[in-house]
């Protein structure tokens, strides 16, 4: 019995893993985070990630559940910078239909003044 019981215990090289961290840590973790997305944010979305670091360092926010409020303010933001993607993408095809066209009718004109003067010098 005595060889069972010392077989069920962890051997000395045995090692423990933290499962659980905490809400300090957590907090830290996502500070971290949310300063290294500023330093590499456009501009206008700065201001939003302020206001997610000011919540994540503010006592009264983790007092009352913050992290619920965070993660919603992080979908928000998520679901505007989606918003504002799709509409840049749809700028750029715009954009770049409309260069085409300009080029198009440069070529036109160019060939036209082209077509102008070798009929002035015949």
């Amino acid at each position: 019995a005595l060889d069972l019981f010392k077989s069920t215990l962890p051997s000395a090289s045995a090692s423990f893993v933290q499962l659980h961290a905490s809400a300090g840590a957590q907090r830290a973790r996502a500070l971290a985070l949310v300063h290294a997305a500023r330093a590499s944010a456009v501009v206008q979305a700065r201001p939003g990630l302020d206001l997610l670091a000011l919540t994540l360092a503010g006592k009264r926010a983790l007092n009352a559940g913050g992290f619920d409020k965070v993660i919603t303010m992080i979908d928000g933001m998520i679901e505007v910078l989606k918003k504002e993607q799709k509409d840049d993408d749809d700028k750029e095809e715009y954009c770049k239909a409309q260069f085409d066209a300009t080029e198009d009718k440069q070529k036109a004109l160019e060939r036209a003044v082209s077509d102008a003067e070798t009929a002035i010098a015949d």
